[in-house]
């Protein structure tokens, strides 16, 4: 399957989504222009890129990747000082308590103007030739992000709002600009968790996923003489086992989520209290190789 032009990255909390969208991007970056577009309030990506990005404004890692930080609320404000140019009337509809009464009667309003922003910077990216990574929400916000075009369609069935639905809907069902990346770890929880929202991104939304990325995999350390041999040693014998068993379980995730007709690509254990530029070197060369040159 070819690469998409939009590879939004989630799985579930703790899984390393930020982490691997972060290697994807700079992997990426290596073959063409990349955009990060980190939706992470903690924008847990960028800084392990080391970027602190902010108000909306993109910043560069390299020559070939930069970052930009969106929210919501910062996609709503711009929206209205899009259709409100004297700044000083637009910031006081921002602030009035009868803007709020519209915002809440159009539920999904701030996400949709976001998901208008994604689709935008798509097109962007395809006339540029250029590549962009979303650190998307977890998987079950990731969803609801996901669907909120197409309430978005029920409440407006007809004018502006619709019409822009239909380009997002289109978008998002569209594999060649638009694919998910389920990020999961060797954990029974968090691949049932990965399956089932590949499954409802397919059939709620109609958006294609491009392969499910295995974070965290040990290597197997001990065969099963050297286990015999630690036994005596008690809970580092445990250790041992408990090692070589998620090893074990890894090798289990691909053919599941093959049943699914989902690649998946396997990622290392990194044993460090932090990741920064050189872990995502390496998770990158590991995604160039098994990821990127499908």
């Amino acid at each position: 399957m070819k690469l998409p032009r939009v590879l939004f990255v989630t799985g579930k909390g703790g899984a390393g989504k930020s982490t691997v969208a972060a290697a994807i991007a700079l992997a990426l970056s290596r073959r063409r222009p990349t955009t990060l577009a980190d939706l992470d309030r903690r924008l847990s990506a960028a800084a392990a890129l080391g970027a602190t990005p902010d108000n909306s404004t993109p910043v560069k890692v390299t020559d070939s990747l930069d970052v930009i930080a969106l929210t919501p609320r910062a996609e709503l404000e711009a929206f209205i000082e899009r259709i409100v140019p004297i700044r000083a009337i637009s910031r006081r509809m921002l602030r009035s308590r009868t803007f709020g009464y519209v915002t809440a009667a159009l539920p999904g309003l701030e996400a949709f103007l976001l998901l208008e922003r994604l689709r935008i910077m798509a097109g962007d990216a395809t006339l540029e030739d250029r590549y962009l990574v979303i650190d998307g929400p977890a998987s079950g916000s990731a969803v609801e992000l996901l669907s909120v075009s197409s309430g978005v369609k029920g409440i407006a069935p007809a004018g502006t709002l619709n019409r822009l639905a239909d380009s997002i809907n289109s978008f998002l069902r569209d594999a060649t600009r638009f694919g998910a990346v389920i990020t999961t770890t060797p954990e029974d929880l968090s691949v049932r968790e990965g399956l089932e929202t590949a499954a409802t991104i397919r059939e709620r939304i109609g958006a294609a996923t491009v392969a499910a990325i295995v974070n965290c995999v040990p290597d197997l350390l001990f065969d099963t003489s050297e286990l015999a041999t630690l036994s005596p040693l008690g809970g580092h014998a445990r250790l041992a086992v408990r090692r070589n068993c998620a090893h074990e379980y890894a090798m289990l995730v691909a053919p599941r989520f093959a049943s699914a007709c989902i690649p998946t690509v396997s990622l290392p254990m990194m044993f460090t209290p932090a990741i920064g530029p050189s872990e995502l070197e390496k998770l990158g060369r590991v995604l160039d190789a098994k990821l990127l040159n499908r």
